[in-house]
C-alpha cells in the first residue's frame, strides 16, 4: 500500500472539517513516500483519526502537515499540529480508551468520545506496527511506524 495514496484520500476527506475551523492541512511534498504491507481501508482510518484529532485541537490559522520518511528498515509517518502540547502526565494514556484529557472534557467544546486514538493503536498494532505521541514544536507529533512492503527481486 503506497503510504502517499492513503495520506492524499485523507487529507482530502479531512480537508472539509480543516477548513471549516480554518486549519491548513497539507502533506509534505517533500517526502519520499514508502510503500507499506498493510490494508488501505484500516491505514485510512488511522491516519482519518489522526488528522480528525490533530485538526480538531489545532487553534484557526494553524497547520497540520503529514509526512513520512524511511528510518531503520521501517516506514514513520508522522503527523504534527499546532495544539500547544499535551501535559506529560497524559501523554502516555492519550491512546487509552475513552481518555480525553482535562482540555477535551471542558464544556461546549467539540471534544470526541476518546475512541480514534484507541482505535488507531488498535489497527497500527494489527499491522505490526507502533504508534507514539510526544510535545514537538508548537505542539504534538503522533508518529507511526509500519513494516515496509517486501520487494520483489
Amino acid at each position: 500500500m503506497p503510504l502517499h495514496d492513503v495520506v492524499s484520500e485523507a487529507v482530502a476527506a479531512e480537508g472539509v472539517a480543516a477548513a471549516r475551523k480554518g486549519v491548513a492541512v497539507r502533506a509534505d511534498g517533500g517526502c519520499a513516500w514508502p510503500v507499506v504491507r498493510g490494508s488501505d481501508p484500516e491505514l485510512a482510518r488511522v491516519v482519518r483519526n489522526l488528522l480528525s484529532n490533530a485538526i480538531r485541537h489545532t487553534p484557526p490559522d494553524g497547520t497540520v502537515v503529514v509526512a513520512a520518511d524511511v528510518r531503520d528498515g521501517r516506514a514513520h509517518l508522522r503527523v504534527d499540529d499546532e495544539c500547544g502540547g499535551i501535559p506529560d502526565a497524559d501523554l502516555e494514556r492519550v491512546f487509552d480508551v475513552a481518555f480525553r484529557g482535562a482540555a477535551a472534557r471542558t464544556p461546549g467544546g467539540d471534544a470526541g468520545g476518546g475512541l480514534g486514538l484507541a482505535i488507531a493503536r488498535g489497527l497500527v498494532e494489527a499491522h505490526d506496527g507502533g504508534i507514539r505521541a510526544y510535545n514537538h514544536g508548537p505542539g504534538c507529533r503522533f508518529e507511526v511506524d509500519l513494516p515496509l512492503a517486501a520487494v520483489a527481486d
